[in-house]
């Protein structure tokens, strides 16, 4: 008798430690979900940085243009296509 008894208990705690694994894989706090989220994280701290050298650059292109002749003029030559009094201008066909 004592030795089914202790079956039982075998295997009650054994399906108690099984069900408990499962929870701590499967459910919504558990490993899967927290790996799952610690990618997503890992992912948008490197949107953050990309965003953030962007903004830095933007941040200095603006302050040349702000402040420096030369990149105010480059910029008026190249998207503008604006010369200077007297300049020629010479055009070739696009092939």
């Amino acid at each position: 008798m004592k030795g089914l008894l202790v079956r039982i208990a075998l295997g009650v705690f054994g399906l108690l430690t099984v069900a408990v694994l499962i929870l701590a894989v499967f459910n919504d706090k558990g490993m899967l979900q927290v790996r799952n989220q610690s990618k997503k994280l890992t992912t948008v701290q490197d949107e953050i940085t990309q965003i953030d050298a962007e903004n830095k650059q933007l941040t200095k292109e603006i302050q040349a243009l702000r402040t420096d002749a030369t990149t105010i003029e480059r910029l008026a030559r190249e998207e503008l296509k604006l010369v200077k009094p007297g300049e020629i201008v010479l055009v070739s066909p696009d092939k």
